[in-house]
């Protein structure tokens, strides 16, 4: 009696597993051409259904918040193909390894497919400066033309970004005149002059005071070496009273009126992603979310961005 229950079970599994879906892809891996820091790569990734019944995808994952994988919605029939779409994100120099988890029909088994890119450009450094007063502009935006892709000046003005030589790298602040320049040297300083258009409506301009630092304010041998240490960049700034907060949808220097009344009340300024890994931005965001927990307990988190990388609510 129990070998005939054994066999049943046995012919209803096998008759279960033949009854499927089963997904068959080219190819689990791709290695890309080199591309260059600052944009962003798109791959189709084509498989087909070589089982007999429809397939759908439930599960499309990546392995990090800088790639995107995803595939349609829809039931794939039998012997039908169609293809994933791949979005990545190259904001660091490197060769780095996308994995992404796909699996069908709420199955256990699923595929790995493994990306290889290697990923070119420069770390470019400078300080961007008022033309008038030689005051260093703290908060302007610095990104490779034509695309979202840039950084922002900190306290002392001072500004690094990752990008090609011969990129063109725009400078912009409120109230100054947008700059125009090639990337074709490590180092470039900015002098960022008045709006003709704020002098005809406004009049003459008031420069507010800056506070300076005691020691000089270029970008030091231990700054270039720590530029990718959270910890090292959230101290120098903790110590002149700048918190920062990295937010993922913010593409220019566009905050509405209560993204500033954020920033004025919890005294903080929200910044680009600009060339910083995602690693790097939540453990940066993290010390600034422990600053703000330790000085306003939890208000703050009912008004601040909700795109503040590694943001969890409490």
């Amino acid at each position: 009696m129990k070998l005939i229950l054994c066999f049943k079970i046995l012919l209803l599994s096998s008759l279960f597993a033949f009854g499927q879906g089963q997904i068959q892809f080219n190819s689990l891996k791709y290695n890309l051409s080199p591309v260059s820091v600052g944009e962003t790569t798109n791959l189709k990734i084509p498989f087909s259904n070589i089982g007999n019944e429809p397939l759908i995808i439930t599960r499309c994952q990546s392995s990090n918040g800088t790639s995107i994988i995803s595939g349609s919605k829809n039931p794939i029939l039998p012997n039908q193909s169609d293809t994933l779409t791949v979005k990545i994100l190259n904001s660091s120099v490197g060769n780095f390894k996308h994995t992404f988890v796909v699996g069908i029909d709420n199955q256990e088994k699923f595929n790995i497919i493994e990306v290889n890119i290697n990923v070119l450009g420069t770390k470019i450094f400078g300080k961007v400066t008022d033309k008038k007063t030689g005051e260093p502009i703290p908060g302007a935006t610095v990104i490779i033309d034509k695309t979202n892709y840039g950084s922002q000046t900190d306290f002392d003005g001072n500004y690094s970004i990752i990008a090609k030589f011969n990129d063109t790298l725009v400078f912009s602040f409120v109230g100054k005149e947008t700059q125009k320049i090639k990337a074709d040297k490590e180092i470039i300083h900015i002098q960022l002059s008045e709006s003709s258009s704020l002098k005809e409506t406004v009049g003459p301009p008031i420069h507010p005071k800056i506070k300076r630092l005691e020691t000089t304010s270029i970008v030091t041998k231990k700054d270039i070496e720590n530029a990718d240490n959270p910890k090292y960049n959230f101290k120098k700034n903790a110590k002149n009273n700048v918190f920062i907060i990295f937010v993922s949808e913010l593409t220019s220097y566009d905050l509405n009126k209560e993204d500033q009344e954020f920033e004025q009340k919890y005294k903080v300024k929200y910044s680009l992603i600009g060339n910083y890994t995602i690693d790097y931005l939540k453990k940066y965001n993290k010390l600034t979310f422990k600053h703000l927990k330790k000085k306003f307990k939890k208000s703050w988190l009912k008004e601040i961005r909700k795109d503040a990388v590694g943001l969890k609510k409490e």
